[in-house]
């Protein structure tokens, strides 16, 4: 399990008004797409349960959208990011309450850096169990499982995105053309990624279990 201490999320927070330029609080994505601008670096932080203090950070450009890209406000996949299945399930485990972005004086992976010192963690999730990056996957999947959301599903897609979380998200995907290019964790969702490797048939169960859609989705609103 992570190792607790006594910061809270609210220090947090404080610390990141003091070490960055400006910030917005908010869970819209126009607001979020009006505040990013090219060129500038920008740290996020995600509160999913203020209560419980379960929160996730990271960071991205202003050319590269990282909370577009994890599906959070939008359900329409796009892009890689190795967060997204791990953000998708959140949500529905614990809601999201607010997404802080701040705009960083220098490089964002600094501040990013000084948050795992601070809470002595070693991955930019907290309040979740798990050492490394796949038992904590693990842990929120055996949360997630426990929703209404999920147990609702047909059993066909559940053992179908058993099968997609174990050997795919964690299997720690290349691409069959280009080994250089991975697609580990979430970046297996990159769309047209699953057809590359023959899981084209997919798409759909990880559409309902994950209230996502892909680019040539029916489902799309």
């Amino acid at each position: 399990m992570q190792k607790k201490n006594q910061v809270s999320v609210s220090e947090i927070i404080c610390q990141l008004k003091k070490e960055t330029s400006s910030f917005i609080e908010t869970i819209n994505e126009q607001e979020i797409k009006r505040y990013r601008k090219s060129g500038k670096q920008f740290l996020y932080l995600i509160i999913w349960n203020l209560n419980d203090s379960i929160f996730s950070w990271g960071t991205m450009s202003g050319s590269s959208d990282r909370i577009r890209k994890s599906s959070i406000l939008n359900k329409k996949l796009t892009g890689k990011y190795d967060r997204r299945v791990d953000y998708l399930m959140l949500k529905k485990v614990e809601g999201l309450e607010k997404i802080y972005l701040f705009k960083t004086n220098g490089k964002a992976t600094i501040l990013e850096s000084k948050i795992k010192d601070r809470l002595n963690v070693n991955s930019c999730f907290y309040g979740l169990k798990g050492t490394n990056r796949d038992e904590i996957s693990q842990d929120l999947y055996s949360k997630f499982k426990l929703t209404d959301h999920f147990i609702n599903q047909t059993e066909s897609d559940k053992d179908n995105f058993e099968l997609f979380f174990y050997k795919i998200f964690l299997g720690k995907k290349r691409h069959p053309d280009n080994p250089q290019r991975t697609f580990f964790y979430g970046d297996c969702l990159e769309p047209g990624f699953l057809k590359k490797i023959d899981y084209e048939y997919l798409e759909p169960v990880i559409e309902n279990i994950l209230d996502v859609y892909f680019y040539n989705s029916k489902k799309q609103e």
